[in-house]
């Protein structure tokens, strides 16, 4: 897995649960400089090849989405803009995907803890139906310290970026972040060999993995969020689709009912149960809004790759 050949690296011994302007830096960078990073998975090492589904209920929330930094940008001031570029990413051999109880779209219709392993040693997986998936590695977390005080989960997506589960955070990819606080606080986790998106199931394929990036500044931005560049970025789901709808005027209940009517489809096209297609949803179907113009309802779709009715 690893692809460490930088000067300035941080280990996965570094990591931190909670996003805080007091926090004291672990790695110090000029603009313009690549380092290297050692993620751990989603759940901090508590989801491993001997798990059960009944470890699950007992997940230390507190302990997921763990942060390796934070990495003091020389410079940075607030006001500016952090131009974090993905260089490489390299993925463990194993990874995992669950429904953890009181997580995800659908946890209603889901309540009991179901978890998969995957084996990523071969870059792609195949279902039942002999239909191929390449894996697509992306970070899920991206962010820099709050300009408030405090702490603030790492689980929880703001303004400051933080797990903000964007597929198209891949290798090639650039994020533009606010800068609130001097150097920034950069910190990043929460790695997925192939994510689909909405991550509706409440998890992606999860692993360790390995990280090169460049970090450089844009002064005086006044970044209110942060936008993403994607560049050459490799689209493994770019084919055809069975797009499930919901139709309301509620959006949040609609991306449900699409879900819902997705894990049906799929359930039934593989032999398989609705719990094992809603996970499977998580990393391969792609949630949409569609139409949110129309008066009074929206509509949005849950988008399967076509192979997986053949």
């Amino acid at each position: 897995m690893s692809i460490i050949t930088t000067k300035a690296h941080l280990g996965r011994e570094t990591a931190h649960h909670f996003w805080d302007r007091e926090n004291v830096p672990a790695l110090h960078v000029e603009p313009g400089e690549e380092f290297s990073l050692e993620l751990r998975d989603g759940s901090n090492g508590q989801i491993t090849p001997t798990t059960t589904a009944g470890d699950l209920v007992s997940l230390d929330f507190q302990q997921m989405d763990p942060l390796t930094g934070p990495i003091w940008v020389e410079g940075a001031r607030p006001g500016d803009a952090l131009c974090v570029e993905i260089l490489d990413i390299s993925l463990a051999k194993w990874g995992w995907s669950a429904i953890i109880p009181g997580f995800g779209l659908l946890s209603d219709y889901f309540p009991d803890p179901v978890v998969r392993g995957w084996d990523l040693t071969s870059g792609f997986f195949e279902l039942v139906n002999a239909a191929r998936f390449e894996l697509s590695p992306m970070l899920g977390v991206m962010g820099v310290a709050p300009k408030e005080n405090g702490n603030y989960s790492s689980v929880v997506p703001t303004n400051a970026g933080g797990n903000i589960d964007v597929k198209y955070l891949q290798a090639g990819s650039r994020i533009y972040l606010p800068v609130f606080n001097d150097g920034a606080l950069l910190s990043a986790g929460d790695a997925h060999a192939l994510q689909g998106d909405g991550e509706l199931s409440g998890t992606a394929i999860e692993c360790e993995a390995d990280v090169v990036i460049r970090v450089t500044l844009a002064p005086s931005m006044d970044l209110v969020a942060p936008f993403i560049d994607t560049i050459e970025v490799k689209d493994p789901l770019k084919t055809s689709y069975r797009t499930f709808l919901g139709v309301g005027p509620d959006l949040f209940e609609a991306a449900r009912q699409a879900s819902l009517r997705a894990v049906d489809g799929v359930a039934k096209a593989l032999g398989v149960d609705a719990s094992e297609a809603y996970i499977l949803l998580g990393t391969i179907a792609e949630l949409r809004i569609h139409e949110i113009v129309d008066r009074p309802n929206w509509v949005v779709g849950c988008m399967v790759p076509s192979s997986v009715f053949k």
